[in-house]
C-alpha cells in the first residue's frame, strides 16, 4: 500500500469517525434539548399547577372572608334595629295608657323601708305626685317624692338612705336586653328572606 493510499485511508477514516463524532454529538444535543423542553415543560406544568391553586385558596379565602364580613355587617344592622325598636319602645312605654298602673307595680315591689324618696322624669311631674305616691305608703315605708328629676324617658328612682334602686324604663329594658333581642331577633327576616 503507498503512502497516499494509507494517507486516503486515515483521512477517510478520521472523516468517517469526525461524521458518527458529529452525529453523536448531534444526537446527544437532540437529546439534552428534549430533557431539557421536557423538564422545562413539567416545571411550567407544576408552576402553573402551583399558581392555580393558590389563586383558587386565595379565591376560597377571600370569598370566605367577605362573608364573614357580610354575616357581621347583617348581625350589627339587626342588632342597630332591634336597639332602636327598644329604645323607641321605652319612650312609648312612658307614655302609654297604662304608665300609671307600671309605676304602682314597682313601687308596691319595692323592698326598701322608713322613707323612700321617689325620683321621677319631669314629664311625669304632672302624673306622679306626692298624693299619688302616698296610696302605696305603709306602716314600714312611706313614699316621698324627691326634690330632684331623673333624666330618662320614665320610670322611677327609689333611694332609702344609702340604698337606690334604679327602676327606669330604660334600665328595666337594659337588664332585658339580651332576652328582648333574642325574641326580637325572631321577628326580622333572615338574610334572603322576603319580608
Amino acid at each position: 500500500m503507498s503512502l497516499q493510499a494509507i494517507l486516503a485511508k486515515i483521512e477517510n477514516d478520521a472523516k468517517i469517525q469526525a461524521e458518527e463524532i458529529v452525529r453523536s454529538a448531534r444526537d446527544e444535543q437532540k437529546e439534552a434539548l428534549r430533557e431539557v423542553k421536557s423538564r422545562i415543560k413539567e416545571k411550567h406544568h407544576r408552576d402553573t399547577e402551583r399558581v392555580r391553586n393558590r389563586t383558587e385558596a386565595t379565591g376560597r379565602q377571600m370569598k370566605s372572608h367577605a362573608r364573614r364580613e357580610m354575616e357581621k355587617a347583617l348581625l350589627s344592622h339587626r342588632r342597630k334595629i332591634v336597639d332602636s325598636a327598644i329604645a323607641d319602645s321605652v319612650k312609648k312605654t312612658a307614655s302609654a295608657p297604662d304608665y300609671l298602673d307600671l309605676i304602682g307595680a314597682l313601687v308596691r315591689s319595692c323592698d326598701l323601708s322608713g322613707v323612700v324618696e321617689v325620683v321621677i322624669c319631669a314629664s311625669d311631674k304632672d302624673r306622679i305626685t306626692a298624693d299619688y305616691l302616698k296610696k302605696f305608703s305603709t306602716d314600714e315605708r312611706q313614699f316621698v317624692l324627691a326634690g330632684e328629676n331623673h333624666t330618662d324617658h320614665g320610670g322611677i328612682l327609689m333611694r332609702s338612705g344609702d340604698i337606690s334602686l334604679n327602676a327606669t324604663l330604660s334600665m328595666i329594658a337594659e337588664l332585658n336586653h339580651d332576652s328582648m333581642v333574642m325574641e326580637l331577633s325572631r321577628l326580622l327576616p333572615l338574610e334572603g328572606q322576603v319580608e
